[in-house]
């Protein structure tokens, strides 16, 4: 057995302990109570050791994006294909549910400058950049201006507290960086300022609203007459307009610093994923949904067992990958590119022709979005979002396409976003298949590649290498281009395609 091997197996035996001791990264309250007691160096070693397996190895085990609770049922049904617990689904729970920091630590220093590019400016498509099935219906607009700003405006610090049923109606921004910033005996201890801070906001402004539904408008103060200027396109009595208002407010964490990330990491992948879609005859412009779902982080697991940078849920991508205990390609950004791309097309198919209702679908489900359909009397994805609602078709479906179409503008204009945008060139790789199966150190070795250059080809075959398993004879592996030459006598082909 190699070194490399041995030191990324006690690496992840390291991990595991810590795992075990410390429970999630990311915790609820009740675990957030236990790693209150922990020394702060063993809460340092915790952090540092998850920072390094999960980005020097380009492996996450365990991620779970952006503070407090995901927008799903806590059973969701496994009738779309990915669960809402990408990073653009965060909500923070403002009565009684713990505000955890995010992982993803924010560089203000490093991190690439925007420009003062106007977003109804990118969102209009002035250039012609997005195809013409993609352009944003004016129902929908404001919604998706909405995402716009939480993907490109506002990072992990600014929580901003908005409507549920309206998300473009903004109430406030709340900045807690300074409170992260004080100096405390834990870093958990500002979580719990920082979560205190955002809940009271939201308590007075729940307060606010409900007096102000009792008020005379020619008595609002200059907040409340902001608040009702965009409250005003909302139909029906202005009491009970502000009334409902009270009563549907929401906290999204800011999402630029994740894009960013995105940003970075989609280079080593989007050229290979849009050669996928363009042999299947569709557009590449559906190659940037690992967004939505991800953000191109290669490990992203959810709480229910979505993978990989598209999300499959289990159940589904045993349809179209090998999912076992040993592989699970859905964690393979190309060949998971492969499966995304056949079941955007099967959904295009049987919803009309229709993108929006297809990515609609990919979230909620062929069925359910025939149900909205029924329900609405329409096939228009702009009525149904706006007009629709049902108990699995909630915030998260609801807003499933508008982020798409935010992600989807953001990085087609990013040149006008950020003024330097920082992306990775794109992995020199070859796709071959073994004509016996291999050993991975002797991989390895006839390869003379690391573990770590492995992995990042084929993230699926962590647990391999972890195992010390054979790859099975046949299967499709990747490799830097100069390795697949070197290990010849193992290959039965290379595959172009």
């Amino acid at each position: 057995m190699s070194i490399d091997i041995i030191s990324y197996m006690l690496l992840k035996l390291v991990n595991q302990w810590f795992e075990a001791q410390l429970g999630r990264l990311f915790v609820y309250q009740y675990c957030m109570r236990k790693l209150l007691k922990l020394s702060n160096l063993l809460s340092l070693l915790k952090l540092t050791l998850t920072v390094v397996l999960s980005f020097s190895l380009g492996v996450v085990t365990t991620l779970t994006f952006g503070p407090g609770k995901q927008i799903v049922n806590s059973q969701p049904e496994e009738v779309g294909y990915v669960t809402a617990e990408s990073p653009f689904w965060q909500e923070i729970q403002t009565d009684d549910t713990l505000i955890a920091h995010d992982f993803l630590k924010i560089d203000q220093e490093n991190s690439p400058q925007l420009t003062e590019a106007s977003p109804d400016l990118i969102l209009s498509n002035f250039q012609n950049r997005v195809a013409n099935e993609f352009q944003i219906p004016e129902l929908i607009f404001n919604q998706t201006k909405f995402w716009f700003r939480i993907y490109t405006e506002f990072d992990s610090n600014k929580k901003v507290i908005h409507d549920s049923l309206h998300p473009h109606i903004i109430y406030d921004v709340v900045d807690i960086t300074d409170i992260l910033a004080l100096p405390a005996r834990a870093q958990w201890l500002n979580v719990q300022k920082a979560e205190k801070e955002v809940a009271k906001k939201v308590s007075d402004i729940r307060k606010k609203l409900k007096k102000m539904a009792k008020k005379n408008p020619d008595d609002f103060d200059d907040e409340e007459k902001h608040w009702w200027e965009q409250l005003k396109e909302v139909k029906g009595s202005r009491a009970k307009i502000i009334h409902t208002a009270s009563l549907s407010i929401r906290v999204q964490t800011g999402q630029k610093n994740f894009f960013e990330n995105g940003l970075k990491m989609s280079g080593r992948y989007m050229e290979g994923m849009e050669e996928i879609f363009k042999n299947k005859n569709l557009p590449i412009e559906l190659t940037r949904l690992p967004f939505v779902e991800s953000s191109f982080v290669i490990g992203a697991t959810s709480k229910v067992g979505a993978a990989g940078i598209w999300q499959f849920m289990p159940g589904i991508g045993k349809k179209f990958l090998m999912v076992s205990d040993e592989i699970d390609e859905r964690r393979n950004p190309w060949k998971a590119s492969v499966a995304a791309a056949k079941l955007l097309k099967e959904n295009h198919m049987i919803l009309h022709r229709n993108w929006g209702l297809a990515l609609t679908a990919y979230n909620h489900g062929p069925g359910g979005v025939r149900q909205a359909m029924k329900v609405t009397k329409s096939k228009d994805i702009a009525k149904i979002v706006r007009s629709y609602r049902s108990k699995n078709f909630d915030f998260a479906s609801s807003n499933f396409y508008t982020c798409f179409l935010a992600a989807l503008y953001a990085y087609t204009y990013k040149d006008m976003i950020w003024s330097d945008p920082l992306i990775e060139a794109p992995l020199d790789f070859a796709k071959v298949k073994l004509k016996r199966s291999a050993k991975v150190n002797d991989l390895l070795q006839k390869a003379e590649i690391t573990v770590e250059e492995l992995l990042a080809f084929n993230p699926e075959l962590d647990r391999v290498v972890r195992r010390n398993l054979k790859v099975p004879k046949g299967y499709e592996i990747f490799l830097p281009s100069q390795a697949a030459e070197l290990i010849s006598d193992l290959l039965l082909a290379s595959l172009q395609d």
